[in-house]
């Protein structure tokens, strides 16, 4: 059954020179395409821009970039509670300072919306303030932006530093410096914080899908002769990306192929892979029973549900459920479950990388009642 379903990768958080960007959106999507992506949605602060969607193209290939939003009150201290909305297809910038108003008013207009960086850390060496969700007396908001790239990244290096106590600001920046040059090493997976808030919303009968990106920018960097872009976009385009499953193939009639991918990533038709630690594609998650399903669909628990995992190679694989792990299984590529109790259950697979245990592909619940 899972194999009817169209797979495609793309990444879902990403700024062009029309916000805090270093690229316009051909380069974007060429570097997209180089890194082997099927879509982009350009997220640009506060601004929906218009006339740039399409198919762009190049000798290796092609890609599908849409816009969205990333959304935030720009008067408020610290400028925190980023919200990416989804296929909203207007401006929503103007209720930025009314958080449920802003996911009303993109649900209303048919849209999605997510909660970008939900957890962040101060980081005071390069004075970048905690970013994350602040203002949580909300409802009806779509999902979690679970595995933020540069925000996840961000917190590394400020618990990094913490741990050491250094108070030397020039041995701190170049403890920084080390960890930015080569941010696999440290790269683990999403804020422990953010998988616990989304099991909390799942436990209390919540929807909440899950998608991770990159937060691309694309940002140069100035010490001394040193003059470098760190963290180009095709090397976070080849990382943390959202990978999702389609009933049909996307045929290029750009509107036809929005609505199909949007709507999957808003139900949760998908997983979050890290896809610099191996290919995540082949990756399958399924429920077998009265009529099957996969991720982001729910069934009764007892018409013989039955949970089939496949991993796209042998690795750690976990099932959780409300924050507790249920089943699991080393250095393998399949797991079957029979769950006996409702829930929504999730799947998190880790795999070795530069030399430890990482933090490889987390799918959306599925969800027995």
């Amino acid at each position: 059954m899972a194999e009817q379903w169209q797979h495609y990768s793309g990444n879902m958080h990403i700024h062009t020179r029309y916000s805090d960007g270093e690229k316009w959106h051909a380069a974007v999507a060429h570097d997209a395409i180089a890194a082997g992506l099927d879509f982009i949605i350009v997220t640009d602060h506060n601004v929906y821009v218009t006339g740039v969607e399409g198919y762009y193209e190049s000798e290796r290939g092609r890609v599908l970039l849409l816009t969205g939003e990333e959304v935030h009150n720009v008067r408020r201290r610290p400028q925190a509670s980023h919200f990416l909305a989804y296929d909203a297809r207007r401006e929503l910038a103007a209720f930025a300072a009314d958080p449920q108003a802003l996911i009303d008013h993109t649900l209303e207009a048919g849209g999605y919306g997510f909660l970008a960086h939900p957890h962040e850390d101060d980081l005071p060496l390069i004075d970048a303030p905690d970013l994350g969700w602040h203002d949580w007396d909300i409802e009806g908001f779509s999902g979690l932006e679970i595995w933020n790239y540069m925000s996840v990244f961000k917190n590394t290096i400020a618990h990094r530093l913490e741990r050491m106590r250094w108070k030397n600001r020039v041995l701190a920046s170049l403890v920084a410096l080390r960890m930015t040059l080569r941010p696999e090493r440290y790269m683990v997976g999403p804020d422990a914080r953010t998988l616990a808030l989304w099991d909390d919303f799942l436990k209390r009968g919540l929807r909440v899908a899950a998608i991770g990106n990159s937060d691309a920018h694309g940002t140069p960097m100035h010490l001394g002769p040193i003059h470098r872009e760190i963290y180009p976009y095709e090397f976070l385009f080849r990382a943390v990306n959202t990978h999702v499953l389609l009933p049909e193939a996307l045929n290029g009639d750009i509107d036809h192929d929005r609505r199909l991918l949007v709507r999957a990533i808003g139900r949760g038709h998908s997983w979050v892979g890290y896809d610099m630690a191996g290919p995540t594609d082949e990756f399958r998650f399924t429920v077998q029973g009265a009529g099957g399903g996969i991720m982001g669909d729910e069934m009764k628990v007892g018409v013989g549900a039955t949970l089939q995992i496949r991993a796209p190679a042998r690795c750690r694989i976990r099932v959780v459920c409300h924050g507790t792990v249920v089943s699991e299984v080393e250095r393998e590529s399949n797991l079957t479950y029979i769950p006996t109790e409702p829930g929504a259950y999730r799947v998190e697979c880790l795999i070795p990388y530069e030399g430890q245990e990482r933090g490889w592909i987390y799918s959306n619940p599925i969800y027995l009642r």
